[in-house]
């Protein structure tokens, strides 16, 4: 019997080994299979963000020719900067797509104040993308655009087609506004969901009559697609919190609980073995 409660203690020791270790495997990290930019490229990157603020702030002061001057040393910059690691192959078209047009608007005989600034600020808030990856300025969106989906949401309820346009108008403007740094910072997945909604919803306005119910499950999941965006969403927050490995603090917690309960089952095994024994 004592040879028996022996055996026992040492299943218990083992089990308690295998708890700890597959505790302690839980709580590292995995390797990561991600590209880092190397310090040349962050260099580069930093100089074009450089000019593209200095671009704005012309813009911004009227000084259209110094713009255009700036504009093209923008575009010169992206023709030298290898971009692998550093953002996708749709986020690098985007942003060049958007200095082409700036250029475009720039040079046009009768470009307007507000033109020349929004097609400034949207390169301005894609390079910033570049350079901040946790804290863009793009981020600055969401509540406008949360505010001009509510809106649109209120005037399909109210089966006003002509103010749902113009709501939705508002809320593309903003969107548009910052879909390269989108492209840059996301998913291009993502991205594509959001464009689809846009054109569901165009097409929904454009009907003879409104359907409140399909435009309203349309504003439903735009607004969810929003959220998702700018990682406002609480499903996908605690998704995140999942994937986590858990801290080291906790594994060891857990570990000693489990030690001590199996140690303190196996003393009492081992004292009832050699008490039968006896």
């Amino acid at each position: 019997m004592l040879v028996f409660g022996t055996k026992r203690m040492g299943a218990a020791c083992f089990a308690v080994a295998i708890a700890v270790a597959l505790l302690a495997g839980c709580g590292q990290d995995k390797p990561a299979a991600v590209k880092e930019a190397s310090p040349e490229q962050l260099r580069q990157v930093e100089r074009l963000n450089d000019t593209a603020d200095q671009m704005y702030r012309y813009v911004m002061e009227g000084e259209i020719e110094k713009a255009r001057d700036k504009l093209d040393e923008i575009g010169g910059k992206l023709t030298e900067i290898r971009f692998e690691g550093m953002a996708t192959v749709e986020g690098v078209s985007a942003l060049s797509e958007s200095v082409v047009q700036a250029k475009r608007t720039l040079q046009s005989v009768r470009v307007t104040r507000e033109d020349a600034q929004a097609a400034a600020a949207k390169i301005r808030l894609a390079t910033d993308a570049l350079t901040h990856d946790h804290q863009p300025m793009w981020l600055q969106y969401y509540k406008g655009m949360k505010e001009n989906v509510h809106q649109l949401g209120q005037a399909i309820q109210l089966r006003s087609k002509q103010e749902a346009a113009g709501r939705l108008q508002q809320l593309y403007g903003r969107y548009d506004m910052i879909r390269p740094s989108l492209l840059i910072s996301k998913q291009p997945s993502d991205v594509e969901k959001m464009d689809s909604l846009f054109t569901f919803m165009r097409s929904q306005l454009s009907q003879p009559e409104l359907d409140p119910k399909q435009a309203g499950s349309g504003v439903e999941h735009m607004e969810q697609a929003i959220d998702d965006l700018f990682g406002r969403h609480e499903k996908a927050a605690y998704a995140v919190m999942v994937e986590r490995p858990l801290p080291y603090t906790w594994v060891f917690g857990i570990g000693s609980i489990i030690v001590a309960v199996l140690g303190f089952a196996a003393w009492r095994i081992f004292r009832f073995e050699r008490g039968s024994f006896r």
